[in-house]
């Protein structure tokens, strides 16, 4: 019996910009490395406000700008009993953390929250973790959200080979091993 993917969730406000951004990117960079029967990728808001909708139009466009498909997305709501099943939990902004480990329940399900940058080398050099919310402004913001997503999707899925690489070397707990990025 082989061990349960890894599984990696985005989680922003609706589900409809930054989330599925995340998702959409990662799955592809997942499927690209040959890990898709390794590796889990999903995505969720912490409102219900879009629960079933359509990404966002200028998210799906964004992506397809890029060569991504956006358009089979549907929004849902985080539900804190995904903790149970989730191995990271990428937040889009300190508001996604703190509402996160709100929900969380334990100690061990806070350390799964993460914001989306942290994996970013040069996000966290600059200090700029948290992903803007594009849904104020116009194709511009969808552009760097993109640019932000993108480059943070590069760290998380190098971050998911040395949790499965981790497996291989008979290390049990490398699903628990995070990126120091000197948060509490």
């Amino acid at each position: 019996m082989s061990p349960r993917p890894v599984h990696v969730t985005f989680v922003c406000s609706g589900n409809i910009c930054r989330s599925p951004m995340g998702h959409v990117i990662l799955e592809r960079m997942v499927e690209e490395a040959g890990l898709s029967d390794h590796v889990r990728v999903s995505s969720s808001g912490t409102g219900d406000w879009h629960v079933g909708e359509h990404a966002d139009p200028r998210t799906v466009a964004e992506l397809a700008r890029h060569g991504y498909d956006g358009s089979r997305h549907r929004a849902r709501e985080f539900d804190p009993d995904e903790f149970d099943d989730v191995d990271l939990v990428l937040a889009s902004d300190e508001g996604h953390v703190r509402t996160l480990q709100r929900l969380a329940r334990t100690p061990a399900n806070r350390r799964k929250i993460r914001l989306v940058r942290e994996f970013d080398p040069e996000a966290v050099a600059a200090g700029t973790l948290e992903t803007g919310d594009p849904w104020y402004g116009g194709e511009d913001h969808f552009a760097r959200c993109f640019a932000e997503v993108e480059a943070a999707c590069r760290g998380i899925l190098q971050h998911v080979r040395d949790q499965l690489d981790g497996r291989l070397d008979g290390r049990p707990d490398a699903r628990e091993e995070l990126p120091d990025t000197g948060r509490p």
